[in-house]
């Protein structure tokens, strides 16, 4: 018997979030076209489009860090950023996990340079 986590669940949840986000780009943006036909792909353009708007939903909700002139303190992320974050590396990662290339900047790591 092994002590390792199962990583399973969490890479179909992160598939699930993959596709999720996949379909809601393809039914707001109507790229339609973009789908690859017969394989249920769609373009690595299209696939890169999904994850960038990912990390700009987090970018947009992200409050400016504090001064540290005025409040010395560490800065504390609002539940709703760290939600966002989270969802934005499910599908980074969904979309990885699916084969797809995406820019190193839209990738999940303790650094992401999304934007």
């Amino acid at each position: 018997m092994t002590t390792e986590p199962e990583r399973e669940p969490v890479d179909v949840a992160d598939v699930h979030a993959a596709h999720a986000a996949i379909d809601a780009y393809l039914r707001r943006t109507d790229s339609a076209p973009e789908r690859l036909p017969g394989r249920g792909r769609v373009a690595d353009g299209v696939a890169e489009a999904v994850a960038r708007e990912a990390w700009d939903s987090v970018i947009a909700i992200t409050p400016p860090p504090p001064d540290p002139a005025t409040d010395p303190g560490p800065a504390v992320e609002p539940p709703e950023v760290a939600e966002r974050r989270a969802e934005a590396m499910a599908i980074a990662r969904g979309l990885q996990l699916l084969g797809y290339r995406l820019d190193e900047t839209l990738l999940p790591g303790p650094d992401i340079a999304a934007g």
